[in-house]
């Protein structure tokens, strides 16, 4: 069996509190191998964030108390801080949850996702770095001439595909995806998962989506966990997991989606 891209183990976080230590993620364990689509699924608060914020090491007063990352076979610990921005774009990536206050609003997107390749010491011909900043626009579904505009000059769908092409262009072997989507109707929710479908395929990357929405995840990933008060309570193939649910969490997640028979026997109950 091939090493998994991302394997956690027993990972634990904790922030410093008047009060104490409060514990935000409990003995998570998970692995993600290339090609894989992993979810995490969950409600605001249960630890899905904090979880891939740890792995970028972007916890704002927060540490991993316990348990292992490891990227590639890497323990991403004995990363030391000065080399671990390394490792971002270059082998993991972020699209983060809100576009809009991810880019910065006074860099034409071209410049910002430049500045990709010149933080990472990658060297392109005269000429050539354009180009390739062209393909990238391309592939995430974006004409050329977005690398002229200013992020405001783009619509909420535009941006996240911007987010996506930023975090493929070093090629990277795992994708974190939190919430990409959260902000946007469902039409453009739909293009922007197709965008990320496709761009993952290409690289045969691993992923992770971080959502609540189990209709989404129903769509988009091959294995989910389900993180409820900070633990993953269940965790299984999608299918096996929507047939199937064994904690009372993942049974209550399921029921909350549109259901056209609940729908049928609700108006049943009330014309009697």
């Amino acid at each position: 069996m091939s090493q998994p891209v991302l394997d956690i183990r027993n990972l634990t976080i904790e922030y410093p509190t008047a009060r104490g230590s409060f514990v935000a993620v409990k003995n998570a364990s998970f692995s993600v191998g290339a090609g894989e689509r992993f979810g995490l699924v969950g409600e605001s608060g249960s630890g899905k964030s904090t979880t891939i914020l740890a792995l970028m090491r972007m916890l704002r007063g927060g540490f991993v108390s316990n348990g292992q990352m490891l990227l590639n076979g890497r323990d991403l610990a004995q990363v030391p801080d000065r080399t671990y921005r390394d490792l971002r774009f270059a082998e993991m990536s972020l699209v983060p949850q809100g576009a809009m206050s991810s880019l910065n609003p006074v860099i034409r997107i071209g410049r910002q996702i430049d500045d990709i390749f010149e933080d990472h010491g990658v060297r392109h011909k005269q000429g050539e770095r354009v180009r390739i900043i062209e393909n990238l626009l391309a592939r995430v579904g974006l004409p050329a001439d977005v690398r002229h505009r200013f992020p405001h000059e783009l619509s909420g769908g535009m941006k996240q595909r911007v987010c996506i092409a930023m975090s493929i262009a070093l090629t990277p072997s795992l994708i974190l995806a939190d919430e990409p989507t959260s902000a946007l109707d469902v039409m453009v929710q739909k293009q922007v998962l197709a965008t990320l479908s496709k761009v993952q395929r290409e690289l045969n990357a691993a992923i992770i989506l971080i959502g609540h929405d189990m209709a989404l995840m129903a769509h988009f990933v091959t294995t989910l966990g389900v993180m409820y008060r900070g633990e993953i309570v269940e965790m299984g193939p999608v299918r096996e997991l929507f047939t199937n649910p064994k904690h009372d969490y993942t049974r209550m997640l399921i029921n909350s989606l549109p259901s056209f028979e609940r729908r049928a026997r609700a108006a049943e109950v009330s014309s009697a």
